[in-house]
């Protein structure tokens, strides 16, 4: 199994501008870092017409998202969220489930490296991927997040949550695909 994770962030390295919430999930002027992707709402068949999300689509059993994702997303998923998997969410108290069309948010109080278990079980053969900044950030520091998919937006923002904030890890990089408006980076952490 390898855990894996894919975000939008601009040139500065923020994956969402100021002030996120449930209103604006992306923040002040953050919606410019889902602008490569066609899509009017958060539905799986539109996501996944892109080559580039399609395969992370496919690999993924389960996800791990922090609290801030769920809580800034949930009302733009409706009752049909564009997983169609067991999501986990990092959370300080954990709750009842929240059981939706095709997928089941699970909260989870135990921790970053057994929620990944928790996941990892749901996951079977397939793969585990960090959802949202927050929980990509922990990933990276924890090194148990083993492969990366930046989609690099040329803004700048200037402000919001940035992506790299306290971290230290060494990728290799494994491939860049230039696309309109955008830039995907993949990488591998590299072996110590």
């Amino acid at each position: 199994m390898t855990v894996i994770a894919s975000l939008s962030v601009s040139l500065d390295g923020f994956y969402t501008g100021p002030h996120p919430s449930p209103d604006k999930p992306m923040g002040d002027g953050g919606e410019v870092l889902h602008s490569w992707f066609a899509h009017d709402v958060a539905d799986r068949h539109q996501l996944t017409a892109d080559d580039i999300l399609r395969p992370e689509f496919e690999r993924t059993g389960a996800l791990v998202m922090g609290m801030d994702s769920y809580t800034h997303a949930e009302a733009a998923w409706g009752p049909h969220p564009p997983f169609e998997m067991p999501i986990f969410v990092l959370t300080h108290r954990a709750r009842a489930d929240d059981v939706r069309d095709g997928s089941t948010f699970h909260f989870s109080a135990d921790g970053l490296e057994s929620t990944i278990e928790q996941a990892r079980l749901a996951a079977g053969s397939k793969d585990v991927a960090l959802h949202g900044g927050g929980a990509i950030r922990q990933g990276l520091r924890a090194w148990l997040l083993d492969e990366l998919q930046l989609h690099l937006v040329p803004v700048l923002l200037g402000r919001g949550r940035r992506l790299f904030e306290d971290v230290s890890c060494h990728f290799d990089i494994e491939r860049v695909v230039e696309g309109p408006d955008v830039t995907h980076l993949r990488y591998r952490r590299a072996q110590a």
